[in-house]
């Protein structure tokens, strides 16, 4: 049997092109072009890794988390080596800090939404 390879991860949103350069902002890579167009934007990862894109949805909703009315259906984990450098990186980028789950207070996590809602978590490196 083939052996599969990822080929991108896909994440829906309003503006490909806006929601791409917040990632590139908050991950340090670059848009790659080549791949690239109006309505599909890619970030190359620079790791060797698949790409990571964003794709034109004209029916976007947010989701609603915590709230489950319109539900996240996918997160990010981004790794960092601490938590207050993972907090700068996101807010500098222009994420939102979300509230942190009741029984996680004391996670090495913490959770953020990107500028179009989708939640994502920046998560410490394990000592």
């Amino acid at each position: 049997m083939t052996e599969l390879k990822l080929a991108a991860f896909a994440i829906d949103c309003p503006d490909p092109r806006a929601l791409a350069d917040f990632y590139a902002r908050l991950l340090g890579w670059q848009v790659d072009d080549a791949e690239s167009h109006d309505d599909w934007v890619e970030l190359a990862d620079p790791g060797g890794g698949a790409p990571l894109a964003f794709q034109r949805d004209p029916g976007y909703r947010p989701p609603t988390w915590p709230s489950r009315d319109v539900p996240q259906m996918m997160h990010l984990d981004i790794r960092v080596q601490t938590l207050d450098e993972g907090h700068e990186r996101a807010i500098a980028a222009g994420a939102t800090p979300l509230p942190q789950p009741p029984d996680q207070q004391d996670a090495k996590f913490r959770v953020y939404a990107d500028p179009v809602g989708h939640p994502f978590c920046m998560c410490a490196a394990q000592g």
